[in-house]
């Protein structure tokens, strides 16, 4: 969790590594806090999260970055 996020962020690792299918992001933007320079975000995937009797999807849009695997962010 990263309570300073305002966006729900998955690693293109994590996405390809569980071959979850992606979608076009309806409104591509420009993440700068992962990069020098930004990038652009593009895509989005849908997370399946399971925590103990908790099941949830969330939308999270795709990144390239190395920092995890799954960052969320609160709307």
């Amino acid at each position: 969790m990263d309570n300073g996020s305002s966006c729900n962020d998955c690693s293109i690792i994590l996405v390809e590594k569980l071959t979850f299918i992606t979608k076009f992001h309806p409104k591509p933007y420009k993440l700068v806090w992962i990069k020098d320079g930004g990038i652009i975000v593009k895509r989005q995937v849908s997370v399946p999260i399971f925590i103990d009797n908790y099941n949830e999807n969330v939308l999270c849009d795709i990144a390239h970055m190395e920092i995890r695997h799954i960052i969320l962010g609160r709307p």
